[in-house]
């Protein structure tokens, strides 16, 4: 199985951390990550490319013409920050892979993000709630250690502590592969 990155340049970066996003329940990360990457005029500088993760779930159909989807792509793009203290490093996919592949994908983008010297991870993912259009929108939070859980806590932000469960997808196996 051939999982590479293709560094289309190397980016000289303070502090980086890295906010990893792909579609999934309702594309709320990947929308958010849409969004970041315009808003911030962000610049990319690699590619990830497995197009064997990526097997036709189905076929596109356009003026009764079938053809099959293009595999995923993976790409990072940098911030520079020039105010702050932190720049930032985006990976934004348009699809997840088979979720079998899923340590091995998260094992590829965690490695270049080693590369550059991240620290920090950040990932987003919705989560089905029983709700109806009175209810206030909430944010729920996970972290991999006890100092990063008191760091979000200390900043006051009004999330709510993802209670013990078990969490699956590929946002889970990017958490879970620092730990393999």
């Amino acid at each position: 199985m051939k999982i590479s990155i293709l560094l289309l340049k190397k980016p000289r970066l303070k502090r980086p951390i890295l906010i990893a996003v792909w579609p999934g329940m309702g594309e709320v990360a990947f929308k958010l990550g849409v969004y970041m990457k315009d808003k911030l005029k962000m610049e990319e500088f690699a590619l990830l490319d497995a197009p064997e993760l990526f097997p036709p779930g189905g076929v596109w159909i356009e003026n009764s013409a079938i053809t099959l989807p293009k595999p995923g792509t993976g790409r990072f793009y940098c911030y520079k920050n020039k105010t702050g203290t932190n720049d930032i490093i985006l990976f934004l996919s348009d699809a997840q892979p088979l979720l079998e592949h899923g340590y091995e994908y998260c094992r590829k983008i965690l490695q270049l993000a080693r590369d550059l010297k991240v620290k920090t991870v950040f990932t987003f993912a919705a989560m089905p709630q029983a709700i109806d259009h009175n209810s206030q929108p909430q944010v729920w939070f996970a972290a991999t250690d006890k100092k990063v859980m008191d760091e979000v806590n200390s900043l006051h932000l009004n999330l709510k502590v993802l209670s013990p469960d078990r969490s699956a997808g590929l946002t889970a196996c990017c958490w879970g592969w620092p730990r393999r």
